[in-house]
Formats: structure tokens, C-alpha cells, sequence
């Protein structure tokens, strides 16, 4: 995904954030709304500061006066791995992490791109993407299939640091919202599953990305075709998914709880300073649905994956045996 040659850049739409029939418009034509310097980029940095502290706990990356380089220690992990879940249940039991969904020009924003009423997911989701690892980057897909309910859903894909393209920003596949729910087959990367994309959408559309910051959000429905750019950097790459819906649609039953569904919410507020949004959705109106698990169903891997998983295991040791040896040059 890292042949930024081939990539258009993405359209702005910070302009447009008083005027919602212009920005449902583009989104209806582009399939995704960038916005610029939406929340504040000290309140990113705290959740940033707080995710990172995490990880240099559980002995992810280098901490004291080197956590903000997000330099790992350690050799890459992938989501499945036990020891990823280990740090990752510590990020989920965050109030910072889970709070920056109702950040109020986050709020004003998607409500003006869907409708008054918009609220986010219970269920929100972390990104911490080791460098060197290509194979386990997040593959071309859909948030329809993962997430269900209804098909308006709207995601918001935000950095918690700057994020320039060689560290793994993201790419919108410009229009390819119009052709429905793709089929899937099997990936090594977060979901284990990636879109199945037809020839011709592949020749017909155009792959966007830019150089994103701490602040910026982008934002895309949930038939968007999107995946994540290699991270070619040395610091690990983190960011935040949240989904959005307006109330009165379906929503799948996945989505009530939290993220892998390893914690209960109990034991996810357990010692935060307030209660503002915890159980937020229980005072909400939508329409509950059963998760189907059937489009997973028959995407098993096929001999060649296997072997390219095999490959990445063997190697992913070595690699950073090589990366921690080029850093210590620089």
C-alpha cells in the first residue's frame, strides 16, 4: 500500500463543516470528509501520552524521556497475539480513550454530516501498529460487515499523533461506497478478513491518502473501501476508530460491548473520575439486532497465505533486530 506514487491526495472539507448539505453531498460523491484540526491537539496528546504510557508498562516501547518517540522494544505484535491482548485490554479501561468520542466539536461534526441525533458506538477501537510489519497492516476492507446494523453507519478514523503517509496514515479508495457489500477472503492483518474488490472498481477508482495530524479526523461510511499504509517509520503508529450512528436505526448487538469483548464494562470503568458515559447508550433509541456471522463464514486461508503468515512469523524477529539496529544510527 506504500506506493505513494499511485495515490491522489484527499479533498478537505474543514470549509464545509457549517453547511451539511455540502458535506452530505461530497460524502454521497467521495465516500469520506477530511477534516482538519477538528479536536484540540492537547486533549489528543493526553489520550496519546496515556495510550503510550501503556505500552512502555507492558514493555511495548521505550518509556521516560523516549515515550513520545514510540520506539519499541520489543519484537512486533499482532492483534490474536496474547501477549497484544495484555496491553490492549489496559488501553480499553482508559476514560481518556473512551471519552474523546463525545468531544463536542467531534459531536457537532457528525451530527451535521448525519443528523441531529448521531451518538458513537459503545464498542471503540485502538489501533497500535508496530513498524516493520507490512504483512499485518490493515488490508483494503468494509466497517459494514464488522460492525452490521445499519448501513448509514459512519466511522472517524483519528491519529493521536502526527501522521504523516510513511507512518501508516490511511487511504479512502475515492467512490468505492457505491458498489455495495464486497466479498471477503482471508488476511493475516486486523480482522483476518479483507474486501474482495472487483476488477473494474479496481481500474475505475483512485486510491486518496494524505499527511495527517494530531487533530485531524477522517471521516467515511461504512460500504468505503480504506486500509492503512505500511508503517515505514521507527515508532509505532496509534490511532482510534470510533463509528457513529443516528437513533431509531438497527444496531448489532456487537457493538454493545466493549472492543474483543476480553472486559466487561464494569471492569472498564473501574476507576474513572466520572460517570458521564459510562452505560450512555442505555437512554438511546435504536433498533437491536443480532450480529450475523455467516459472511465470515467459508473465508478460510488458502495454502499460499499460510505459507506468507509462516514467512512473517520467522521473520518478524529479525526484522526488528535490523530496524532497533538502523535506529540507534540515526
Amino acid at each position: 500500500m506504500n506506493n505513494l506514487w499511485a495515490f491522489a491526495p484527499m479533498i478537505e472539507s474543514t470549509d464545509l463543516l457549517d453547511d451539511s448539505d455540502a458535506l452530505r453531498e461530497r460524502m454521497a460523491e467521495d465516500g469520506y470528509l477530511l477534516f482538519r484540526g477538528l479536536i484540540d491537539r492537547e486533549r489528543i496528546g493526553f489520550v496519546n501520552r496515556e495510550v503510550s504510557e501503556v505500552l512502555a508498562d507492558h514493555g511495548w516501547i521505550a518509556g521516560g524521556s523516549r515515550l513520545a518517540e514510540r520506539r519499541p522494544i520489543r519484537p512486533p505484535l499482532r492483534e490474536g497475539d496474547e501477549e497484544f491482548f495484555e496491553a490492549y485490554d489496559d488501553v480499553q479501561r482508559l476514560e481518556s480513550f473512551h471519552s474523546l468520542a463525545h468531544d463536542d466539536r467531534l459531536a457537532a461534526a457528525t451530527g451535521t454530516v448525519l443528523g441531529p441525533t448521531a451518538f458513537p458506538h459503545p464498542l471503540k477501537v485502538a489501533r497500535l501498529v508496530f513498524p516493520s510489519s507490512p504483512e499485518v497492516s490493515t488490508p483494503p476492507h468494509q466497517d459494514f460487515l464488522n460492525n452490521q446494523g445499519t448501513p448509514d453507519l459512519t466511522a472517524t478514523w483519528i491519529p493521536l499523533h502526527d501522521c504523516p503517509m510513511d507512518h501508516g496514515s490511511l487511504a479512502v479508495l475515492r467512490g468505492s461506497h457505491r458498489y455495495g457489500v464486497l466479498p471477503l477472503e482471508w488476511h493475516l492483518g486486523p480482522g483476518n478478513r479483507q474486501a474482495v474488490m472487483p476488477r473494474e472498481m479496481q481500474d475505475k477508482l483512485r486510491w486518496v491518502t494524505t499527511d495527517m495530524e494530531a487533530g485531524d479526523v477522517l471521516v467515511f461510511g461504512a460500504m468505503t473501501v480504506h486500509a492503512a499504509l505500511n508503517n515505514a517509520s521507527f515508532g509505532m503508529r496509534l490511532s482510534i476508530d470510533f463509528r457513529f450512528q443516528q437513533e431509531g436505526q438497527p444496531l448489532s448487538d456487537l457493538v454493545l460491548a466493549p472492543h474483543f469483548n476480553r472486559l466487561s464494562w464494569p471492569e472498564i470503568y473501574e476507576g474513572w473520575a466520572s460517570d458521564e458515559f459510562q452505560h450512555y447508550w442505555h437512554e438511546l433509541d435504536y433498533e437491536l439486532v443480532s450480529y450475523d456471522k455467516t459472511p465470515f463464514e467459508g473465508s478460510e486461508p488458502s495454502e499460499e497465505q499460510i505459507i506468507r503468515a509462516l514467512v512473517y512469523e520467522e521473520f518478524r524477529e529479525k526484522r526488528f533486530e535490523g530496524q532497533a539496529s538502523k535506529s540507534k544510527s540515526t
